[in-house]
């Protein structure tokens, strides 16, 4: 059968599965069609090859592990690894994948699991996910914790609530959810004659870019991923219809930009910056976009998290933030996980603000 091929919903025990199944690595060149299998199941966005295949850029290393049988598979699971040798750590976020809804993991499935990253030098593997109980299966075997052993990835989302817009197929309905302030200025932007446009290309993403560094610098806030990550990770969604860039345009000049993916059924607005200007017109921006990517499938629009003065605004769209559970570390090497827990953990959390600024001035 092939991947891309709709799976039949056959009724089978767990126990029944645990003894056909089993964790095999995924080759780079199936990539691309993961993606569409991602795609027509209810995997965040976070677990898609077009969104960690980029970190190679950054010496982060993704892996992918399917489970269940080469032709008929039932879990996917994306592994940022960071390190070398027997001394790696793997950073799972909102994963891993069940292909059926309410499906259990058998306790056999995250035994091996576990006994693959043991074998592959793996000191811990940290997870995140929308739902406590995946994580709940995965703490029953072995030795858990329940912290997040490596909070460095800062884009993204780990313990921050977001702000998600949940659009219905009337856009009057959708609107009756604002707050009156924003539909006042969703009004006026439309009187001023702002045009909105889109693109999917990293052409247009470099067009945009002196935007989001200006905006950086106005708010003060790292830019986390340098354009040549971001201008890849456009450039491997673009197949599979998978992101826009968004542009607010006053006489032809853009004078706003929101860069957004979207898995299955959420939009995800990873960037937005707006002249100072024109700073009025970032309702107009978001309202058109979130319109356009419901046609192409998500019902759920994620502004994301608000730090600062950004609550307020993102409380006009979603008076209520989604939160999620905390992250779980999954021991597999007691011995190297005390070593980093007490001696690397320390350092590595002081050098973390020298890093981020690495990364996020890095020029390719």
């Amino acid at each position: 059968m092939s991947l891309v091929a709709p799976m039949p919903q056959i009724e089978v025990s767990s126990s029944r599965v645990a003894h056909t199944a089993s964790w095999f690595e995924v080759r780079r060149q199936d990539l691309s069609v993961w993606n569409d299998v991602l795609l027509g199941s209810h995997a965040s966005l976070y677990q898609y090859p077009f969104w960690n295949e980029p970190y190679r850029q950054l010496w982060v290393t993704p892996r992918y592990l399917a489970w269940g049988t080469q032709d008929r598979p039932l879990a996917f699971l994306a592994i940022l690894t960071v390190g070398f040798g027997p001394a790696k750590i793997g950073l799972v976020f909102r994963g891993p994948v069940c292909f059926r809804p309410g499906f259990e993991f058998p306790r056999a499935a995250i035994e091996e699991l576990s006994s693959w990253a043991r074998s592959q030098g793996y000191i811990f593997l940290r997870f995140t996910h929308s739902d406590p109980q995946v994580l709940h299966q995965l703490a029953a075997v072995g030795h858990c914790q329940p912290f997040d052993a490596f909070p460095y990835f800062l884009d993204y989302p780990v313990l921050s609530p977001d702000y998600t817009v949940e659009q219905f197929d009337c856009e009057e309905a959708t609107l009756a959810t604002f707050d009156r302030e924003a539909r006042r200025k969703l009004r006026r932007a439309t009187e001023a004659g702002y045009e909105f446009t889109s693109g999917d290309s990293p052409e247009v993403l470099t067009e945009a870019w002196p935007l989001y560094q200006d905006c950086a610098r106005r708010k003060h806030f790292r830019l986390e991923r340098p354009l040549s990550v971001y201008s890849e990770t456009v450039r491997l969604a673009q197949p599979h219809n998978c992101v826009r860039i968004y542009s607010a345009r006053m006489h032809g000049k853009m004078v706003g930009s929101a860069l957004v993916f979207r898995d299955h059924s959420m939009a995800h607005c990873l960037l937005a910056a707006f002249d100072p200007q024109h700073h009025h017109g970032a309702v107009f921006l978001h309202w058109h976009a979130m319109r356009d990517m419901y046609r192409l499938g998500a019902r759920r629009y994620n502004l994301g998290p608000a730090p600062g003065s950004l609550a307020r605004f993102k409380e006009q769209f979603c008076r209520h933030p989604a939160t999620y559970p905390g992250a779980l570390t999954v021991v597999m090497n007691e011995g190297l996980f005390q070593v980093w827990w007490k001696a690397l953990f320390p350092l590595a959390k002081s050098l973390r603000p020298v890093l981020r600024g690495m990364v996020s001035h890095l020029k390719r």
